[in-house]
């Protein structure tokens, strides 16, 4: 089985793959290690990996579709989490692959700006990756909008391809219900 924790960045997956593996003893993958291996890796396909996820994840499709039909051949239990999933492609996957996988979306499409940037600072010393803080001379306040924005956009999506979309408000609270909802038969 496949297990795939996709949707907005800072949105509690990395915590939540976490938790799955010391609970379940599933392996976990981040998309990340595909997209960085790429990157420094061939340089000619000029990855921009400061372009949108949606862009990045059109790019990167090929090659999670191929990890991911090989570990379904050889019958592998994973958990790969990421951003690199857009909704058509999970929707290809589920297609093609409907009883051995299993996809959720996270986002924050509820949220208000401030509160999202007082909890991400809350947070930000035991986050595994806060590039946000730090990020082309963006503020984190923008960077979070569009963030809210891209959560919508992703819910939207989600609803009409009729897609398991789960808005996080508060990941502690949340992080047993969504890991019982992935566990589930």
């Amino acid at each position: 089985m496949i297990y795939i924790l996709t949707g907005i960045a800072k949105s509690g997956k990395t915590l939540i793959s976490k938790k799955i593996l010391k609970q379940h003893q599933i392996s976990v993958f981040s998309t990340d290690y595909i997209m960085m291996m790429l990157y420094r890796g061939n340089h000619e396909l000029q990855l921009d990996i400061n372009a949108s996820d949606h862009t990045v994840s059109n790019q990167l499709e090929p090659y999670i579709y191929g990890m991911i039909k090989t570990m379904i051949e050889n019958k592998e239990t994973y958990f790969i989490e990421g951003v690199h999933f857009n909704t058509e492609f999970s929707k290809k996957l589920i297609s093609e692959f409907k009883d051995d996988i299993k996809v959720i979306y996270l986002g924050y499409k509820d949220i208000s700006v401030e509160e999202k940037v007082k909890e991400l600072y809350k947070y930000k010393d035991s986050m595994n990756n806060p590039w946000l803080f730090n990020h082309q001379g963006q503020s984190v306040e923008s960077i979070v909008a569009y963030m809210i924005e891209e959560s919508k956009r992703i819910y939207d999506e989600c609803q009409k391809e009729d897609l398991i979309y789960i808005d996080i408000t508060d990941i502690n609270l949340q992080l047993d219900e969504i890991i019982s909802l992935f566990m589930k038969k």
